[in-house]
């Protein structure tokens, strides 16, 4: 009778095992009440200490929007030192719902969490310090519905 009640718990711990194996680094910054002003430049620092030699990672963009956000896209100015030691730009388009106006990604309690691929399969130096620099650049100032906004790097998983 005790293994019975043992192992749905045994289930869930397995499970949340599994969802964060491969994770080096994944941070979240909220954006104040919710309103993402087009000067605010949202930081990350990731320290090479993390990383281990000859492994290769996937990097992925992370936005949490609310029931607020107007919009079905999201556009993005990138800045970062991923793939050289000086400081790459770049325009990232991120769609956030379907051409029916369905959230995509995952949602729960009027939030709604979306996952963007930014590298896949990047070798990275584990002796640098790499920095990625997000801003939005959408018409919007400041730009509603945006909670929170994060980077996720996880060891590379060949298919």
């Amino acid at each position: 009778m005790l293994n019975r009640r043992l192992y749905p718990l045994f289930l869930l711990f397995a499970f949340m095992l599994s969802c964060a194996q491969g994770e080096v680094y994944y941070r979240f910054q909220h954006i104040d009440k919710g309103k993402w002003y087009r000067d605010s430049t949202v930081q990350f620092h990731m320290d090479s200490l993390e990383l281990q030699t000859g492994e290769r990672y996937d990097i992925s963009i992370e936005l949490s929007t609310n029931g607020a956000y107007p919009y079905r896209d999201i556009w993005m100015h990138v800045t970062h030192n991923l793939t050289d030691t000086l400081l790459l730009n770049d325009t990232l388009h991120f769609r956030i719902a379907d051409d029916y106006g369905r959230w995509l990604g995952n949602g729960l309690g009027g939030l709604n969490q979306l996952s963007q691929p930014l590298f896949r399969s990047l070798p990275l130096d584990t002796a640098s310090r790499y920095v990625i620099k997000l801003r939005q650049v959408m018409d919007a100032d400041p730009l509603p519905g945006i909670e929170k906004i994060g980077i996720k790097v996880t060891t590379h998983q060949p298919e």
